[in-house]
This record gives C-alpha cells, structure tokens and sequence, in this order.
C-alpha cells in the first residue's frame, strides 16, 4: 500500500521540519562562530531539497535506479537490501534553476558557493567559517534562504528565530549593490562626456554594430546611451507554435537578465539585483525559429548535416522579440 507523500523522507514536509530543526541548532551558536557557518549549510541543503519536493519528490530520485522513483511516491521498497538515492545537491539547485523562475542564476550561485565553503570545511584542513567574516556569506545565506521559502509559500520567520534582523541585512546589501551600481554609472557617464565628439560618434558606430551583430537584447546603456546588449538566463516553461504560412516552428521562453554589457563606454554589470537597481532588471524574450521538418525530426540525420554545412537550416536565435 502506498503511503501518504507527506510521510516519506523525502517529501516537501519532512525536509523543512528537519530544516527547522537544523536552524533551531544554528541559532544556538553566535554568529561569528565556525558551527553557526557549519550548520547553516545544512539548513540551506535541507531548503532546497524542499523546494524542489514542493514540485514532486519524485525529482529528488537518482533516476539510475527505477524504485528510487517508486520510493519518492511513498511505495515500500519491491526489492531486498534496497537503499534508496537521491539526486546529490548540485542537481538540485540546477533543476530548481530551470523549474522556479524567481530562483535565478544569482540565487543557484549563491547556493553553490556556500556548499561548496561546507565541503572544504568538512573535507579539508581549511578553517572557512573561522576565518571567513559574516559580512561576506551570511547577507547572500538570508537571501538564498528567503528565495527557497517563497517556493514553499514561506517566509524567513517560518524557520529562522531572527528574522528580523535576516531581513535587515539583505535590506542592506541590496542597498549597497544599487549605491554601488549607481556610483559606477556615474563614473562611466562622466568619462564619456568628457571624450571629444568625434570620438564619441566613433564609439556609436562600434557600439551599434557590435550590438547588432552579437547575440542579447538590445537595450539603451544606462551611462552613455549608446546600443548595448544583455545577456540572461532562460527562466520557466518554452512555448511552442507553428506558423502555418511559413512552416516554420516557432520556440520562445523568458530570459531573466544575468549580465549587461557597453562597448562604447566599457559599463559592465552583472547580477540580477545590480541590473535591477538600474532599471536593467525586465525580463525578456528569447526566440528560436526552425524548419517544420528540423523540428519534427522528418529528415534523416545526414540531411541535416548536408543542410547545415549548406548553410540552409541556420536560424539565429533573437533577444530582441
């Protein structure tokens, strides 16, 4: 007999009650002690296989093994000396990356570094949460932290004892992030005021055809006004149609902007909440357009390749939809 989800190890309930648990251990360190690092790495796992488990469990099974599935759904074990397995975190931020839209790449890379200081503190002689300051992890933990909850309809205070003071420091370094943006557009706007005018429309020309030739979605630099692209990351589902008057099959999904780029005047940002702070934060399209016959598969392999290297099934991808 199946038993309820909510009853298995790796269901949605059973990972953020262990969680909790994880965090009550956390918060019974200071701060700036090693275990209070160590064990809000633990915490952050826990999180994320939860948020996750909030789709399905079943995306936590090592799909290796079929009864790794069957075990997710809440079936007994069909087989002796059978152990079951999950997918090993990093796949875990990664299908959490591409399924939840508000889990950016930002977020996924925040997750990885931290886990990542968790392997050297227990795999290696280095001492990370005793020599790291908090100043430089915990803003980024809260905020990652925050991210995975809202997957789950939750909020800090659902698992952290100081949440208040959670909330202050992401207040604060999204603050800084957009002072520090603000400041570097300055800078850059300055510089390109002061260039002469001949140089100036020297770099439009380059700008303009370097953003139209170059894949991104073209926007205006925020310094000096000149063509620029943005790069992103895909977010949620692809959607699919065909054009019956071209034959054409057309594939567009949303691009969450990632990085920023001006080669007239040099401006570089990347991260979400920097692009954010300066207006460079909408989403976007992305579009990809194939043959009917591509798509579908009704060419032979070797008629693909004979048509590519023709040059006659080469569609661009645009930004710009």
């Amino acid at each position: 007999m199946v038993e309820k989800i909510s009853d298995i190890p790796w269901s949605e309930e059973a990972l953020f009650n262990k969680a909790q648990i994880y965090a009550e251990e956390m918060e019974s360190y200071a701060a700036d002690e090693w275990q209070y690092g160590l064990w809000s790495t633990f915490v952050l796992e826990l999180l994320a296989r939860a948020a996750l488990a909030h789709t399905s469990p079943v995306l936590l099974a090592d799909a290796s093994n079929w009864r790794n599935i069957t075990y997710a759904l809440g079936q007994a074990p069909t087989a002796k000396r059978f152990n079951p397995v999950s997918i090993p975190v990093t796949e875990v931020i990664l299908r959490l990356e591409e399924l939840i839209p508000d889990i950016t790449k930002e977020i996924s890379g925040i997750c990885s570094r931290h886990l990542q200081r968790r392997n050297a503190e227990l795999h290696s002689g280095e001492l990370i949460f005793s020599e790291l300051g908090t100043s430089k992890w915990l803003p980024n933990f809260y905020l990652a932290s925050k991210a995975l909850l809202a997957v789950m309809n939750k909020d800090l205070d659902d698992i952290f004892a100081n949440a208040e003071s959670a909330v202050s420091m992401i207040e604060a370094m999204e603050d800084q992030a957009a002072k520090a943006v603000e400041q570097d557009i300055k800078a850059h706007r300055q510089v390109w005021n002061n260039k002469p005018k001949e140089e100036k429309e020297l770099s439009l020309g380059q700008a303009t055809n370097w953003a139209t030739r170059h894949g991104g979605h073209r926007v205006d630099c925020p310094a000096c006004g000149s063509p620029a692209l943005l790069q992103g990351s895909p977010s949620g589902t692809v959607s699919t149609e065909v054009d019956e008057t071209t034959g054409e099959v057309i594939q567009r999904q949303t691009m969450l902007p990632t990085y920023f780029e001006c080669v007239a005047c040099g401006l570089k940002i990347a991260g979400l909440s920097k692009l954010s702070a300066c207006d460079l934060g909408d989403a976007f399209t992305a579009k990809s357009v194939f043959p009917a016959a591509e798509f579908f598969e009704l060419y032979s392999e070797e008629d693909l390749e004979e048509a590519r290297a023709e040059g006659r099934l080469v569609y661009e991808e645009d930004f710009n939809d």
